[in-house]
């Protein structure tokens, strides 16, 4: 047998001693980290110590260096000859004495110096601090320290612990004073505590000889920031009176707004690109487009750039005020001249092109948006991924499916342009509002032509394409490529597959799927329990509509529209007509679900089933005279059915003339699926 070889013993030595490396380093970092706390809280006592030896040294007043007692400043006599404490430059700084003075008032000066001595400062009458443990201030660190942890040492030290201790009356007393222990430096603390108490010192300049002291500004909190430049243009222009229809802002009224006689204001193209978008998002278009105008004028550094175009088409949200971007978009088209540099020649963009088509699609202007995508491509321009995409959008509201795949076709011509999954599946969503669904499903079969990288968005409009065509091979396989990927199958993915076998009535697959989101772990929604319904409407299943019925309640999931239409119509099929009076019953109190005209036909069919042909009628004047809707084509169908079968002629030919006058009025709903009006 074959012997397993070891690794070099080298190897594991330098592994061994790479480990070894590692962890001195750590330590090395932690002792490192222990030594500068330590260090800090060694400063910290010496702080403590010396505010507590000067606290007794200022109480005894004063000698020379050579006597027993302090003097005046604090200082030791011959027994302390270390340097000044924070306590006592505190106390220099409190009375008014300068430090050069206190450095030289030492033992060296004599009785013969011009210098006379200073007056001993009295201590303030403070109230005697407390700590955590109840002992006062004089006490000594020692004993103010006992029985503390460390964050307790540290909180006393910064102050916290005395400031928590203290009466409202004692912080009153004690306001205004700065606690020189908790810092590290006392000459830099001493320093800083003498520079506030000043105004702020601001040089003449070289060589002024004089110091101008100006106070510093006390801030008002009622005070407003000044406005920006944009922000007072906005509020300058919405100032002026709106113009009458058909009429313009005056050309001087704009400039009076925007920069007033003797004003000296500072702004920019940007600044008034600002301005028009902020007027756009408050509806003020007229005042934005007169700003617009202003700007064309004016030229030079003021002149519009193609951020000015991009901000005025967002703000276009009515059809006239399309018409007016659209009509400033073709005179950009006008005066370019091929071969030529100009102004307009680099205004031709894709930025103010994607804003100019964005806009025309909220006017529904299709054609308009794709007149705009050709324009480019006559011009000799380039067309970006943003243009696509927005043409796109554009032809997918419009369902035109043609225009779409024509320019999913310039997408992958395009150079240096890719098609995307989002470009794919607009073009997708396009086939599907235009009810082209097989033709959209054969798209979907040759996405590798467009080397399409597809996502979680682009794989569900596969699979419910394919579903709605009928091709639920297809849509199987789609699902399954998902599972075996990294993509996340979600509730929406099986709702996408149940949507094409309950479409076609197809009820075993629908439960195979059902069971299969059961064992994912996935709970269903409204939606899963309305494909599974619709399934069992359509296959003849109402036994078992009933149990998905009663599953769903049991999960606490409020049925919609659609799901309670379906039901209604099972349990008319089977001649329970209470029981869908009472459905809608509880649409209407108790889920406070919306009904449509297609509920109220399920109703009235599962009234004529059951032979109440009066029940029936009465259902359709609650149809208008609650919810207000009109009834359909199919609603006429059925109730003319059934008064001719009832013997009820009179009340037959009532509604045939009322067919007829709301089919010569044009309100006529010729949708079998239900979709009806308002009144």
């Amino acid at each position: 047998m074959a012997r397993t070889l070891a690794p070099p013993r080298g190897d594991a030595h330098h592994h061994r001693a790479r480990v070894r490396s590692r962890r001195a380093a750590v330590v090395a970092r932690s002792r490192a980290w222990r030594r500068s706390v330590d260090s800090r809280e060694h400063m910290r006592s010496a702080f403590d110590e010396d505010a507590d030896d000067d606290d007794d040294a200022g109480d005894v007043g004063g000698s020379s260096r050579d006597g027993g007692g302090g003097d005046a400043y604090g200082r030791g006599g011959a027994t302390s000859r270390r340097r000044p404490s924070v306590s006592s430059a505190y106390g220099v700084a409190r009375s008014g004495v300068g430090v050069n003075e206190r450095e030289r008032s030492d033992g060296s000066r004599n009785a013969s110096s011009s210098v006379p001595p200073a007056t001993p400062i009295a201590p303030s009458p403070q109230p005697q601090q407390r700590y955590y443990d109840g002992s006062s201030a004089g006490g000594g660190r020692g004993a103010r320290t006992a029985g503390m942890n460390r964050r307790q040492k540290y909180v006393m030290a910064r102050g916290a612990g005395a400031a928590s201790t203290t009466t409202h009356r004692e912080k009153r007393t004690v306001e205004g004073e700065m606690d020189l222990r908790a810092t590290k430096s006392s000459h830099g603390a001493v320093a800083r505590h003498i520079n506030a108490q000043k105004p702020s010192v601001r040089g003449g300049g070289r060589g002024a000889g004089q110091q101008q002291y100006n106070a510093q500004p006390q801030h008002n909190p009622q005070q407003k920031p000044p406005l920006r430049a944009g922000e007072r243009i906005v509020l300058a222009m919405e100032s002026i009176e709106t113009p009458a229809a058909g009429e313009r802002i005056a050309w001087d009224v704009v400039g009076a707004a925007v920069n007033p006689q003797g004003a000296q204001f500072k702004f920019s193209t940007s600044t008034l690109n600002f301005a028009i978008k902020e007027l756009g998002e408050r509806g003020s278009f007229d005042r934005a487009y007169a700003l617009y105008l202003w700007m064309s004028r004016k030229r030079g550094r003021f002149a519009p750039n193609e951020f000015t175009y991009v901000a005025l088409a967002g703000a276009a949200q009515t059809s006239n005020h399309v018409r007016m971007v659209q009509s400033l978009w073709r005179k950009l088209i006008e005066d370019t001249i091929d071969g030529e540099e100009n102004a307009s020649t680099t205004l031709v963009c894709n930025e103010i092109a994607s804003a100019v088509i964005a806009a025309l699609n909220r006017a529904s202007d299709w054609s308009g948006a794709y007149q705009v995508f050709k324009d480019m491509r006559e011009k000799g321009k380039a067309r970006n991924l943003y243009t696509y995409t927005a043409v796109l959008t554009a032809l997918r509201d419009e369902a035109k499916a043609d225009e779409a795949m024509a320019v999913l076709n310039d997408m992958r011509a395009e150079p240096g342009v890719q098609p995307t999954s989002l470009a794919f599946a607009l073009t997708l969503s396009a086939f599907d509002n235009s009810r082209r669904w097989i033709e959209g499903n054969a798209l979907a079969m040759r996405i590798k032509q467009y080397d399409v990288r597809p996502d979680t968005t682009l794989m569900h409009a596969i699979i419910t394409m394919a579903g709605r065509a009928g091709d639920m091979a297809h849509a199987s396989d789609v699902f399954n490529a998902m599972r075996q990927s990294t993509m996340i199958v979600t509730t929406y993915t099986f709702n996408a597959l149940l949507g094409g076998y309950a479409r076609y009535g197809d009820w075993d697959g629908c439960v195979e799927v059902y069971d299969e989101m059961k064992r994912s772990r996935l709970q269903p929604d409204s939606y899963t329990f309305t494909q599974l319904i619709s399934a069992a409407e359509r296959s003849g299943e109402y036994v078992a509509a009933d149990g998905v019925w009663a599953e769903m309640l049991r999960a606490r999931i409020i049925p919609h529209t659609v799901m309670c239409g379906a039901y209604i119509h099972c349990l008319g099929c089977q001649s329970r007509d209470l029981e869908a009076e009472a459905v809608m019953e509880k649409m209407r109190n108790f889920w406070d679900v919306p009904r449509n005209a297609a509920v109220y036909n399920a109703l009235i069919g599962a009234h004529v089933r059951s032979g109440e042909v009066t029940r029936a009628l009465s259902v359709l004047e609650e149809m208008q005279r609650i919810d207000g809707l009109m009834p359909t084509e199919i609603t006429f169908a059925v109730l003319i059915r059934a008064c001719q079968e009832s013997a009820l002629t009179k009340r037959a030919a009532d509604l045939e003339s009322m067919r007829d006058s709301l089919a010569n009025a044009g309100q006529l709903v010729q949708d079998l699926s239900g979709a009806g009006s308002s009144m």
